[in-house]
Formats: structure tokens, C-alpha cells, sequence
């Protein structure tokens, strides 16, 4: 037998024998054994029993004296069970002699019985997956422990003012830190409120982990116990009659009521991230779970999950409106020679569609590139045979990724779901219109690929979630060559070289490259081509030829892929943007622009480029470079009508709406006239805006409910 399963066995072995004790002496006074001792004696027991099963499998990690701990709260708690009745019946006779006294002493009980559990409720959540739990911020951690308190107050009155409720408030604390410890185990990331959404699936793929622990997890099993041992002489006074019985529950039941209202106002009344200064990067869940604790964290996120209701919005309403901008895209747009020509060679070719999102690719030059020697990626800018290309009005700048992301693959524009919100964290994503999806349902294979750990931004369950057959992530890129900051790109794009080899079938592949994430002082390339702006310092000047390194390193592998493919024997259509443009762009838009107006300035640097590129002839196409101003919700839906694949009637609606508005953004819409328009300015925004709205809150919001 190890040292650690004799710790939990002989614990087990010494309440037994006390509770053996303890019944033999009831029945040798003639009475009947308590079923509360029992009960609450019962705790301790199947917490050691369950630790002992850990112990016993191999599943505890850490080492004997860890184990001290738990099961020295274990033996304190059977001992506060053993003596409930004891001290129950001393408050008893207290009453009889002064009722105000006795009033008062239980009150004092069950005070510091709620007040000691909530600190142990709160270190029960915190310990098991937190190393930094006891650094929590005194402000965040305050807003946390009255949580837990008014929660635990809330279980007191509805269990009818006996410990037991407020002892399985805890025992949900210690759930919550345990499951928060599996989880940050095996994917590394905190448990969102979206994860609700999703407990089926998580269920159903558990079973292929191992759910070993360590010592952490042992201290927060410690937390439940002591708070056992506080709340087992907490119970009421016996009441007199079957009138005071029912008038007591009426009593604790309106106290029930009012903590609820209580504890509702302080999750749902104070913003969390405005008002109380939470905080949360969605790259960094965890990080941010583990500064400011779980509670207070998931509340935060949990009130900037609700989207905004469209004004007016009507779900017929909506519907009607979306077929009515899809009979006027199919009488106008659709009805064009040359959709028709498109639509029937899509049918008979099937061409495979390559997307590929590259990582901070932007050109440069926009930003007055004629006066600091610039002229942007040479061999982009030269492709003269696209379908389409332009800019990119995007919502994210130097990060948010998935963002962008998001916006293309299911056609949702940011600017319908808020500010700050990242839906890849957020929602579940199983019934939002998904472009994998779609072409799924033609019999396309469709795969994405992401040189990097899959739980980035949990890619993992969001490709599932859209309808992609399979995710290449890191693993499949092992021993491909790096540049800057991870897998070239160029290693990506034979990956989808290699995917298109696999079968003669279409291929859907949607390509998430790396190499070009910051940061840009790595240094890590050689000599590069150095830049000098006026007004930056040598530092950002560095910042920036390096990055500019990268986006050369970019230009040239994308050129030799698309070589690649025009010497391929089947038809592929390549659809390529950048995410967003690097932080430094600020900067540089600073020192190049001053004294602009701040929503033009800002564009500015919210601007990417784009092209939909075919490696044959595109029917109804001159293929001649046409170039459009877009964002990344429209361009999947541009794409479909350049090489005639089916459109579904929320497409075909974007791109009439596109008339009026041919970009969407966080920073606002553009207008037919080229102007921005803010979002708050509800006069001067389209009609289309509004319409768009509501058929996107109906395509997606509507579907989360």
C-alpha cells in the first residue's frame, strides 16, 4: 500500500470507527442514531473514498504530505457531525431559558458559518487551477467572495436556514474549480459561458482524456471539507407548532427572494468591464481568469455575450426583407449574362477553393509609401489577372484575428455584434451560416489549416462547429521550416498543395497563416532592407523594416504558389486577404498624417487588400483586375458570384445591399458615395444598414437563444 492511499484509507478507517462508536453509545441510551449525524458524517467519508480511488489508480500526482490537508479537515469535519446534536441541543436549552440569547447565538453561527465558507468557497474555486490565486487583485477578489456569499446566503434560506444548503454551495465551488482545472490541463484555456451551450459535445468527447491531479486539486477538496466541518451545526430552532413551521418558511422564502433580487443586481447592474474595470484579452482567458478570478471573470464575460436587438426587429419581418433582397439580386445582379455563364461552368468544373488568410498582410504603401521609399509587395501588387481585388475595410488592428476570421467564413459583420466581442470565444457557432458549410453541402471536402496549437482562439471547437471535415493544425506542420514567427508560409501552401493531391474531389481549404505575427524585434532574419520614417524612432523604424520583411517573404511565396497552380491540372480559385494591418501602422499614420480627422485617420489604418484569383478562365469574367472597395463579411459572397457558385438568399442580399453600402465595419459603413458614416449616426447611415441588421440578427443572433 503507497503513502498516499494509507492517508485517505486510515482517515476513512478513524471516522468509521467514531461513527461506529457513536451509534453503539445512541443505542445504548435507547435512542435512535441521528439521520443528520449520519449524513453529514457521510461527506467526509465519500471525499475520502473518492481520494482514495484517485490514489488507488494512479490518478493522484502529487506526494503524501499534499494529503495531509484533506484529511485532516475530513477527521474535522466527522468530528463536527459527531458533535452537531450536542451543540444543537445546548442552543436548545438556551432557548428555553433565553430565547433572545439563543436567537442571537445562532445567528452567530450561521454568520460565521456563511462568512468562513464563502473564503473557503472562493479558495475551493481558485486553488485547483490557479498558482496565483492567493495575488488576486483585493478588488476583483472582493466582488468575487460576495458573490460566493450571496449565493451561499441564498442556499441558507432556501434550505430552510440549515447548513446543508450552504454547504452544497460549496461543494458547487469546488465542482467549478475542479472542472476549471481539467479543462486549463488539457486545453489550456478557461471555461466560457458559451461552453454551457456546449455540453453535450463536451460530454461526449470526455471520455478520451485522463483525469489525473495533483496537489492543488487536493488543497480545494481540503476548502469543501472545512467548510463541512463550519456548517453542520448550522439548523434552526424547533418550532412549536405546524402554524410557526409554515410562517418560518414563509419567512425564509421572502429572505430567498430578496438575496436573489440582491445577488441578481450585482451581476447584471454594474458593467464588470465598464464599471468595475474587468478586464479580458479572448487570446488570454485563462491569464485573465487567473487575475481577477474565475467568478468574477465569467460574469464579466457573461454580460457581453447578449447582442443587441435590432430596432424594430421582427423575425418575419426579417425574413420578408431577406427575400425580398434576394428577388432583387436574382432581377438584377443574377439575372447578368455573365453570372449565368459562371453559374453553369461552376456546375460542370467544381472548381476546389483555396482561402487563405494571411497574418498582418497589408500594403504598406497606401500609407504614403512614395515618401519613405516604399512601393509595397512588388509581386502582389503586379497580378493582373484576378477576378477581384481592392481593399479590406476591417474592425481589428494588431491583433483579433479571429475576428476577421469570423466575419468572413459565415458573412456576420462585427458591427451587428459589438464592440469587443469576439465571437470565437463567445457563442457556439453550430448554426451560424458557415461558407465551409456550404460547400460541404455540394460535396465539397473541406479542411482548415493553422500552423499553431488549435486551442488558439478555440479554433479546435469552431471548425467544428462550422462544418469543416478536419483541422490541420500544429502537429501536421511538425518539422516544416519557420520564418519569423512561425511556419512559413510557404510551408503552409504546400500543405494545400498536398490536401488538393489527396483526392480529385473539390476541395474547400481555408488557410490560416503565421510567419508574419509580431512581434518585429526579433531580429531574426539577417539584413533586411532598412526603412526611415520622419517622426518614428529608430526603435519603430526597426519595427517596421522588419515587418516589411515579412510581407516580401509573403509576396514571394504567395507568388510561387499561384505559379504552382497555374501549372496544375484542375481548376482552383484562390481567395487571399490579410487580417489586419500591425500595431506599428498607428504610428506610422501618426507621424505621416497629423491633424486629420480622427475617423479618417483611423480608417486609414483599418485597411487591408484582397483578390479572388482563378488558375483558368472564368466564364462572364475578363479577369482583368477589377477593383473593389470591401470588408471581410462581404467577400466570401463576392467571391461566390465571380466564379458562379449557388449563393444562399443572405448572400445574395449582401451583395444588393452593397449598393447602397459597399463596406461594413466596426469603425462604420461606407457609403455608395465613398464617405464613412459612423455608426452612431443613425440619420446619415443607408437603408441597407438598417435592413442588414435585422437579416443578420435573424441569420445568427436569433439562432444563440
Amino acid at each position: 500500500m503507497t503513502s498516499t492511499l494509507a492517508l485517505p484509507l486510515s482517515a476513512i478507517a478513524l471516522i468509521l470507527l467514531a461513527g461506529a462508536a457513536h451509534v453503539a453509545r445512541e443505542l445504548a441510551h435507547g435512542r435512535r442514531p441521528r439521520a443528520g449525524t449520519i449524513a453529514w458524517l457521510a461527506v467526509p467519508v465519500a471525499v475520502l473514498a473518492a481520494l482514495g480511488v484517485a490514489c488507488g489508480a494512479g490518478l493522484y500526482t502529487g506526494g503524501a504530505l499534499e494529503l495531509v490537508p484533506p484529511c485532516a479537515t475530513a477527521l474535522l469535519a466527522a468530528a463536527s457531525a459527531l458533535l452537531r446534536q450536542r451543540a444543537l441541543d445546548a442552543l436548545e436549552r438556551l432557548g428555553e431559558k433565553n430565547p433572545t440569547a439563543a436567537r442571537v447565538a445562532r445567528a452567530a453561527v450561521a454568520l460565521v458559518a456563511i462568512a468562513g465558507s464563502a473564503v473557503l468557497g472562493f479558495l475551493a474555486v481558485e486553488l485547483p487551477y490557479n498558482p496565483t490565486a492567493l495575488s488576486i487583485a483585493p478588488g476583483f477578489a472582493l466582488i468575487q467572495g460576495l458573490l460566493i456569499a450571496g449565493a451561499l446566503t441564498l442556499l441558507y434560506f432556501l434550505f430552510q436556514r440549515h447548513g446543508a444548503g450552504v454547504a452544497l454551495g460549496v461543494g458547487a465551488c469546488s465542482l467549478i474549480g475542479l472542472a476549471q482545472f481539467f479543462v486549463a490541463s488539457f486545453k489550456a484555456s478557461a471555461i466560457l459561458p458559451n461552453d454551457l451551450f456546449v455540453l453535450g459535445t463536451a460530454a461526449a468527447v470526455s471520455g478520451g482524456y485522463v483525469y489525473s491531479f495533483g496537489a492543488t486539486v487536493a488543497q480545494g477538496l481540503a476548502c469543501l471539507l472545512a467548510a463541512v466541518a463550519l456548517c453542520a451545526p448550522v439548523a434552526p430552532a424547533r418550532r412549536a407548532s405546524g402554524r410557526a413551521v409554515v410562517r418560518g418558511a414563509l419567512v425564509n422564502l421572502a429572505c430567498a427572494l430578496a438575496t436573489l433580487v440582491a445577488l441578481w443586481a450585482g451581476v447584471t447592474v454594474p458593467s464588470y468591464f465598464d464599471d468595475l474595470g474587468v478586464g479580458m484579452e479572448y487570446w488570454y482567458t485563462l491569464d485573465y481568469y487567473r487575475k481577477q478570478g474565475f467568478i468574477t471573470t465569467f460574469v464579466a464575460v457573461a454580460q457581453d455575450l447578449p447582442i443587441d436587438v435590432p430596432e424594430g426587429y421582427d423575425p418575419a419581418t426579417a425574413a420578408e426583407t431577406e427575400a425580398a433582397y434576394a428577388a432583387t439580386y436574382d432581377e438584377t445582379l443574377g439575372a447578368a449574362q455573365g453570372r449565368a455563364a459562371a453559374e453553369a461552368q461552376f456546375a460542370e468544373t467544381r472548381p476546389s477553393v483555396v482561402c487563405i488568410m494571411n497574418e498582418t498582410f497589408s500594403d504598406l504603401s497606401e500609407l504614403a509609401g512614395e515618401r519613405w521609399g516604399y512601393t509595397g509587395p512588388s509581386r502582389y501588387r503586379s497580378l493582373s489577372d484576378t477576378l477581384l481585388g481592392g481593399s479590406l475595410d476591417v474592425s481589428v488592428l494588431g491583433g483579433g484575428t479571429c475576428n476577421t476570421e469570423f466575419e468572413f467564413l459565415t458573412g456576420i459583420p462585427l458591427a451587428y455584434v459589438g464592440d469587443g466581442k469576439y465571437p470565437y470565444s463567445l457563442y457556439d457557432l453550430a448554426e451560424a451560416p458557415s461558407l465551409a458549410r456550404q460547400f460541404s453541402e455540394l460535396g465539397y471536402g473541406t479542411t482548415a489549416l493553422h500552423p499553431n496549437f488549435p486551442t488558439n482562439w478555440n479554433r479546435n471547437r469552431v471548425y467544428e462547429a462550422l462544418g469543416f471535415d478536419r483541422f490541420l493544425s500544429f502537429d501536421a506542420f511538425d518539422g516544416d521550416p519557420w520564418y519569423h514567427s512561425g511556419v512559413s508560409d510557404e510551408a503552409t501552401y504546400d500543405k494545400v498543395l498536398e490536401v488538393l493531391s489527396e483526392s480529385d474531389e473539390p476541395q474547400f481549404v481555408f488557410d490560416v497563416t503565421m510567419q508574419n505575427h509580431s512581434s518585429y524585434d526579433q531580429n531574426n532574419l539577417g539584413d533586411v532592407p532598412q526603412y526611415h520614417v520622419d517622426g518614428l524612432s529608430d526603435y519603430d523604424n526597426a519595427h517596421l523594416s522588419e515587418y516589411l520583411a515579412c510581407i516580401e517573404e509573403s509576396d514571394r511565396a504567395l507568388d510561387e504558389f499561384l505559379g504552382r497552380l497555374r501549372e496544375l491540372d484542375r481548376p482552383v480559385v484562390v481567395v487571399f486577404f490579410g487580417d489586419h494591418q500591425p500595431a506599428l501602422s498607428s504610428i506610422l499614420n501618426d507621424a505621416l498624417f497629423p491633424d486629420e480627422d480622427p475617423a479618417s485617420h483611423s480608417a486609414r489604418t483599418y485597411q487591408t487588400t484582397y483578390f479572388v484569383w482563378a488558375n483558368y478562365d472564368v466564364a462572364g469574367s475578363d479577369q482583368t483586375g477589377a477593383s473593389e472597395t470591401t470588408s471581410p463579411a462581404f467577400l466570401a459572397a463576392m467571391a461566390k458570384e465571380a466564379i458562379g457558385a449557388p449563393l444562399t438568399d443572405f448572400q445574395k442580399a449582401q451583395l444588393v445591399a452593397r449598393g447602397e453600402m459597399p463596406a461594413l465595419s466596426l469603425l462604420g459603413a461606407l457609403d455608395a458615395q465613398g464617405a464613412w458614416v459612423g455608426l452612431d449616426d443613425e440619420e446619415a447611415l443607408p437603408q441597407a444598414f438598417r435592413d442588414l441588421a435585422c437579416m443578420s440578427y435573424l441569420e445568427f443572433a436569433e439562432k444563440l437563444e
